[in-house]
């Protein structure tokens, strides 16, 4: 899967690929500048999160707060309100194209699809907590 990046916090953009690959039980996003040049690497597996960030990338930047901006998007739905049903979240898809994320009755983030299958379009993420957006275009390698 590659993936176009595009996020904004204030006045803050900042556009980068990702490439995320799933193989045995793992999951790999590994994201790049404009120019290829690799700015971090996430290995998600049984044993945990690890990220490696290049010099250069600015502190604030955290990936694994990307990753779970990825699996709000495109993991299936029933596993991931049951995981965040145990941690007092609740996750809804209100209407076709949708999914929003709240604590109690808190909108925390939505999510929308422009096509039915989110892993071959464009998505946005707003995570009103955190005060950013995602925009995301899709498409199989």
């Amino acid at each position: 899967m590659n993936q176009v990046v595009r996020t904004a916090m204030g006045a803050r953009e900042f556009t980068f690929n990702c490439v995320v690959t799933v193989k045995d039980g793992a999951m790999t996003v590994v994201g790049l500048n404009a120019v290829g040049v690799r700015l971090f690497t996430l290995r998600q597996d049984g044993s945990g999160v690890r990220v490696e960030k290049s010099a250069g990338v600015p502190a604030a930047f955290d990936p694994a707060h990307m990753l779970a901006d990825l699996q709000l998007v495109f993991w299936p739905l029933a596993p991931l309100q049951s995981r965040l049903r145990e941690d007092g979240w609740q996750l809804s898809e209100p209407a076709p194209g949708t999914r929003r994320l709240q604590r109690g009755d808190r909108l925390v983030a939505e999510v929308h699809y422009a096509a039915e299958d989110a892993w071959t379009g464009r998505s946005w993420l707003v995570n009103l907590e955190y005060g950013y957006t995602l925009q995301i275009d899709s498409q199989a390698l």
